[in-house]
Parts: structure tokens; C-alpha cells; sequence
């Protein structure tokens, strides 16, 4: 299997997504949002590109979610808190989302032939699903508006980290291997590096502290979300 890491969403290409699967990694906070909302019993999420495209998918059963530079939109149920979706009001709804970066990496992944939603909270689960699909791997960081964020290629370092333990012969590319020595370096004091990340403190300096905190538990659940037709489930 090779793996390569794409630091942005502003680096894919259409040939980049033939006979691979994607893992999309928006750490702070879309892929940790839509992990956490499967794993809570939310019937499915699908990603929308815009706030009005999400709006008039809204409906009896579906709910609204997401943010646009890092703030809630009006009108909408949720945000892009993982603790608004933990709440019981989702479980069996759908839920429509959209965010600055997360929701148009997966939009613009959608040929892929697997894609799966990867971050701290589900490295390990992910990794065994990437393993078992016996197929090259890109992980595409979705950044914040096209420039590389931090919190998202240690995630990527570490769910690289969990798949060479799987697979000893892994192949990973030069940016895939400055990420996973990048986790390793880091793996005792995440909080204090990433809370220092340019995402992690204009997050903090907006007062969701709590988000940052709860986007870095590494390994805390089985939950892979994985994209069918426009939806994202279980």
C-alpha cells in the first residue's frame, strides 16, 4: 500500500482519486463533528457546499449544522461544536452540514472510490478500515482556506503511525513521514502544541476552548464515517 498526504484541499487533482481511497481530515472541527454525530446515532450526515444549498435541504427529521469562519449561522440547529452533536435531539435525524474547509474537501473528493472521514478521535479505527480496503491511500488535509493547517497533518501523522503498525511495509511519502515523526514528537503534549496552532487559538480566542479539547482525544471511538451516494454513515 503507498499512502501520500495532500496539505490542502487546494492540492487535489481529479487523477490524484482513481483507484484510491481518500481520508479527509478536518480536525478543527468538521470531521470530529461528523464523527462524533454518527457515533451519537444520527442517521447520516451529507455535506453541503453552501449555507442556502443547506438550507433547502432542511426538513421534517433533517437537521442543520456547520459554521463560516469559525462562527454559527443563523437559523441553523447546530454549529461545529462535536459537543452539539453529542446531544440526544440528533439521534435517528439526518443532518445536513456545511463548513468553511471539512464540507468542500468532501465534496471535492467525492470520486474517490472510498472515502472515509478521518481525526484524533478515530485514528486507530480508521486505519484498520484503510487496511482492509487493500487500496493506495491519499490523506487530504482540508486545511483553512487553502493554506496547511497543523492540527490536520497530525492527525494524518497519526493515523499514518497506527497503519504502519498494521502494515510494516507501508509505503509513505515524504510529506507523509515529516507527519508521522511530526505526532510522534508531539504525541505527549498535544494540547500544548496545538492549542498554539493558528486554528487552535483563533478558535480559543473565540471562546471554544472546550472544541479544541474535545477535537484532541485521541482514540476515543470506533466510529468511521464513510461516504455512499452523497451521504456519509456507519
Amino acid at each position: 500500500m503507498i499512502t501520500s498526504v495532500l496539505p490542502s484541499v487546494d492540492e487535489l487533482h481529479s487523477d490524484t482519486l482513481t483507484n484510491r481511497t481518500v481520508v479527509v481530515i478536518d480536525a478543527f472541527r468538521a470531521s470530529s463533528c461528523i464523527v462524533t454525530a454518527l457515533l451519537h446515532g444520527a442517521s447520516w450526515v451529507r455535506p453541503a457546499e453552501t449555507v442556502s444549498e443547506a438550507r433547502e435541504q432542511s426538513g421534517d427529521g433533517i437537521l442543520t449544522g456547520g459554521e463560516r469562519f469559525s462562527k454559527p449561522l443563523e437559523g441553523f440547529d447546530l454549529g461545529n461544536s462535536p459537543a452539539d452533536y453529542a446531544s440526544p435531539a440528533i439521534r435517528n435525524k439526518g443532518i445536513v452540514m456545511t463548513t468553511t474547509n471539512g464540507t468542500r474537501a468532501l465534496m471535492k473528493a467525492s470520486k474517490a472510490s472510498d472515502i472515509l472521514i478521518g481525526c484524533f478521535l478515530n485514528a486507530s479505527a480508521c486505519a484498520r478500515v484503510v487496511q482492509s480496503l487493500h487500496r493506495d491511500v491519499v490523506f487530504l488535509c482540508a486545511g483553512t482556506r487553502g493554506h496547511f493547517s497543523l492540527e490536520d497533518g497530525i492527525a494524518a501523522g497519526l493515523i499514518l503511525h497506527r497503519l504502519s503498525a498494521l502494515d510494516p511495509s507501508l509505503g509513505v511519502d515524504d510529506l507523509g513521514r515529516a507527519l508521522l515523526h511530526s505526532w510522534l514528537s508531539c504525541r505527549s503534549h498535544l494540547w500544548e502544541t496545538l492549542s498554539q496552532s493558528q486554528s487552535g487559538q483563533r478558535l480559543i480566542g473565540r471562546g471554544h476552548k472546550q472544541d479544541v479539547m474535545d477535537c484532541l482525544q485521541v482514540d476515543s471511538c470506533n466510529a468511521v464515517p464513510r461516504w455512499k451516494e452523497g451521504y456519509l454513515t456507519l
